[in-house]
């Protein structure tokens, strides 16, 4: 919608949506590009997901997002989010460190290509670690709604420098 006239500027549909698929699950606007999460979309099998990304003035599709690691079961973009010309997807069910310990993925938004991996380098099963994600200019925080540091499911969150895929100033937050 145009913040001024509050007129539609464009209803945003993928070019391949299927049923089940929840496009529009969760969504992000950074400058004239949307993201839009559709985490049981089936690419890569099945509740694989996938993320779009659109063009917020024309509302023209500019690429489909996929992990080049995805597989069946992933929930990949289940949390989307963007800055500028870099977008994170979050894939909260993938199993790097454990079964659910989650990662999420760095990709260039103006081309589509996946950028890097994030994971915690103390990621552990069902931690969860992307169900949660932000991203502003070279910096991106990722949740962990379920890491045990303080306690069994406390959770603490991740911050990585976009640049370099690498933890950013603080390695992780944890309440104390």
């Amino acid at each position: 919608f145009d913040t001024t006239t509050g007129q539609q500027i464009a209803k945003l549909l993928p070019n391949d949506g299927a049923t089940g698929d929840l496009f529009g699950i969760v969504v992000g606007i950074s400058g004239n590009i949307a993201i839009v999460g559709a985490n049981a979309d089936d690419d890569n099998g099945s509740n694989s997901g996938s993320a779009y990304l659109f063009n917020a003035t024309t509302g023209a599709q500019i690429a489909k997002l996929l992990p080049n690691d995805g597989a069946a079961g992933d929930w990949f973009g289940e949390a989307v989010a963007i800055s500028g010309n870099t977008a994170i997807v979050g894939a909260y069910m993938d199993g790097d460190n454990g079964d659910y310990s989650g990662s999420a993925y760095l990709f260039d938004a103006t081309t589509g290509m996946q950028i890097n991996k994030l994971t915690p380098n103390d990621g552990e099963s069902a931690d969860y670690f992307g169900k949660y994600v932000a991203i502003d200019n070279n910096t991106a925080i990722v949740g962990s709604l379920n890491d045990d540091d303080n306690g069994a499911n406390s959770g603490s969150a991740y911050l990585f420098n976009v640049t370099t895929g690498k933890y950013a100033w603080h390695e992780k937050f944890v309440k104390t």
